[in-house]
């Protein structure tokens, strides 16, 4: 019995054993490193758009400068986005009853989707009709939005560090 406080939250093993396969796991093997280097570029790439985009707003950039910002991000964004849902999900996939297991998985799942609902909706809102210049001024609902969505991948980025490796452990004696 595990004494983690999210221990409640973990995927059942029945459900993690479901979806390993032995023979995905044995063909990505010898990429699997060079697919978690791809995830993680992309996911950063996404995350400092995201970041950017979400400063620019916030900081009151003028109309124009925003417009070209927001129509230069718009691709790179989206493929660093495609990118790294694909590659988590075959990361995933790869050993899921190794990462599936961890504590910390099922609240980044939440995380994800809480973040994907925010993205579809703050790009249908107020990402698109920046980009097309419909907006003279950015509300302050605006801000708070992108603000809280880049918090929220905080949160996804935060629950992946944890998710990643073990506590350390502490040696609490000295030995001099």
């Amino acid at each position: 019995m595990s004494n983690h406080p999210l221990d409640f939250m973990r995927l059942p093993t029945s459900l993690l054993m479901a979806l390993d396969s032995r023979t995905f796991h044995f063909w990505f093997q010898p990429i699997h490193y060079l697919v978690r280097m791809l995830h993680i570029l992309s996911m950063s790439g996404f995350f400092g758009l995201e970041m950017l985009f979400a400063l620019a707003v916030v900081q009151q950039m003028e109309k124009d400068a925003l417009v070209r910002l927001s129509r230069f991000m718009l691709r790179p964004l989206h493929i660093s986005y495609a990118i790294a849902m694909i590659t988590g999900f075959a990361l995933f996939f790869y050993d899921p009853v190794h990462i599936g297991a961890r504590a910390y998985i099922t609240p980044k799942l939440i995380a994800l989707v809480v973040s994907g609902i925010l993205e579809w909706y703050g790009h249908k809102a107020l990402y698109w009709p920046i980009m097309k210049g419909r907006d003279d001024k950015v509300s302050l609902w605006c801000k708070v939005f992108c603000f809280s969505a880049c918090m929220v991948w905080v949160v996804v980025i935060v629950f992946s560090c944890l998710n990643s490796e073990g506590v350390p452990k502490v040696f609490l004696r000295h030995y001099f």
